[in-house]
């Protein structure tokens, strides 16, 4: 893998299960249009992320949530400074309790990286083996982060390249158990995995899930981004590019 790149060739999904599957430690650096994230990665864990945008910092989300007043934010604000974070300051001001904060950080954290599954320009950079400490880190597992970053995504256009339109075929890898045995998955997108026991195209699938069609296509592209599917009508050494966008997808010659 490249230690920097275009998210318009690399989709963000599809690069965090590499490192995931590298087992990957190090800082993951998006950036785009003046906007930077950090993406802290532990053996292939997203376990911290943070932000430049002033939209996407913790006071932000605390007043939206509202967990604290105006009054409380604007107040803490000015007491912000080298080595004094928010946080810590709405604890002792008794704003927050410390689970409250540990609570919000860990929302904060996962929002920030939520987002980035929506980016589909700008550059990322991968600085191995770089240290950022922090001491309230995330505890969820990359699949689940996949699983539930796609779902944020309602661009028809990417869910579509992503799942391979109406015809395609996919079934389940043998070692599929092995992987969602640390997911949550729903019922419903539980059995949409355990129905590619046999190949299945995505009009079959479509027709017998009891999740949306919509639904069926962005869970089948989480499922073949984690691994845990296959697709079988494209060989894997040829790379797949969208005709005229009306749902047909053919390998490149």
């Amino acid at each position: 893998m490249k230690d920097r790149g275009s998210l318009v060739e690399r989709d963000f999904p599809d690069l965090i299960h590499d490192l995931y599957d590298r087992r990957w430690s190090g800082v993951l650096t998006l950036s785009h249009m003046g906007i930077a994230k950090t993406i802290l990665v532990e053996q292939g864990r997203l376990v911290f992320a943070s932000s430049s945008s002033p939209d996407e910092r913790l006071g932000e989300l605390l007043l939206k949530q509202g967990r604290i007043t105006l009054k409380q934010f604007v107040e803490a604000g000015k007491r912000i400074g080298p080595n004094r974070r928010l946080g810590a300051i709405l604890v002792e001001q008794g704003v927050l309790t410390p689970k409250e904060l540990v609570r919000g950080v860990i929302e904060h954290t996962s929002e920030i990286l939520y987002g980035a599954f929506l980016w589909t320009e700008g550059q990322y950079r991968l600085d191995q083996g770089a240290e950022y400490a922090e001491a309230i880190t995330l505890n969820l597992s990359t699949p689940d982060i996949i699983m539930e970053g796609v779902r944020r995504i309602d661009a028809w256009s990417r869910i579509n390249r992503g799942c391979g339109g109406l015809m395609a075929v996919y079934e389940r890898v043998p070692e599929y158990e092995a992987v969602i045995r640390a997911m949550s998955l729903s019922a419903e997108k539980l059995a949409l995995l355990q129905s590619l026991s046999t190949p299945r195209d995505v009009e079959a699938l479509c027709g017998e899930s009891s999740l949306s069609n919509f639904e069926v296509c962005r869970a089948l592209w989480a499922y073949r981004v984690i691994g845990v599917i296959r697709r079988l009508d494209i060989p894997e050494d040829k790379p797949v590019v969208e005709d005229d966008g009306l749902g047909l997808v053919l390998p490149q010659e």
